[in-house]
């Protein structure tokens, strides 16, 4: 068999799906509340403090994942993290799993419709909808603490600081 016609190993390609994770790709600017520090559920948003921070999405090397960053200030407390989101074909659903420097960890199972992004797991929850240019996204998170229904956990509006990616 000569070189023409020899068979060579087909790198795995990045399925739709996973390339959609693409909207999310590039540097943010973070800026809203969060209340989560002294709640009371009588009035949830009650103990507001500024959330700033800056976030980063990009690809892993090979397209399947993406590495979530962020280096955020809730208040006066250092909020440090990385998720990573991925696409499992076998069962044709998104997840995330997630770190931070309080020692949480989380495994959500993600959905998108539209432009709406959900991620969920036993205790917190969120939606991020982005903005038909892709240049803003909306995070909208709650959780139940201590037993109670679904509260506020903090409302945050990213603005696009650096370009796009996609694979």
């Amino acid at each position: 068999m000569n070189e023409s016609t020899a068979l060579s190993p087909q790198s795995p390609q990045p399925s739709a799906a996973i390339r959609r994770l693409g909207v999310f790709v590039g540097n943010w600017r973070v800026e809203g509340q969060s209340y989560a520090e002294g709640q009371i559920p009588a009035d949830p948003r009650a103990s507001a403090v500024p959330w700033v921070s800056d976030e980063s999405y990009e690809w892993l090397p090979g397209g399947f994942f993406l590495l979530h960053r962020w280096d955020a200030t809730a208040g006066t407390y250092a909020f440090k993290g990385t998720e990573i989101i991925g696409y499992d074909e076998s069962e044709q659903r998104y997840y995330s799993r997630f770190f931070d420097n309080a020692g949480n960890h989380a495994t959500y199972k993600v959905a998108v419709d539209g432009n709406t992004w959900t991620f969920s797991e036993a205790m917190t929850r969120a939606t991020a909808t982005i903005s038909d240019d892709g240049s803003r996204i909306v995070f909208n998170w709650e959780w139940q603490p201590r037993g109670t229904g679904w509260l506020p956990l903090c409302e945050r509006s990213a603005r696009r600081t650096g370009a796009a990616g996609r694979i």
